[in-house]
């Protein structure tokens, strides 16, 4: 498995606005990347589900992908 980011310190903030970094973090299906493949810390991890699961309730990123 290739993480997504590097360095961990790429990422300070995750804004439920900017939708074109969080898809980077959401697979074909939709469903949220896991914490070994963001390479992430637990906070991080859950401040990234946060913003994503806001961006999906204000129609920024859908639900389900259908593939």
């Amino acid at each position: 498995m290739a993480k997504i980011f590097k360095h961990k310190s790429e990422v300070a903030y995750f804004d439920y606005k900017d939708f074109k970094t969080l898809q980077r973090y959401v697979n074909q299906y939709g469903q949220i990347e896991s914490r070994k493949k963001t390479g992430l810390s637990e906070s991080q991890q859950r401040r990234l589900s946060v913003a994503i699961k806001r961006a999906r309730h204000l129609a920024l990123l859908p639900f389900v992908n259908r593939g």
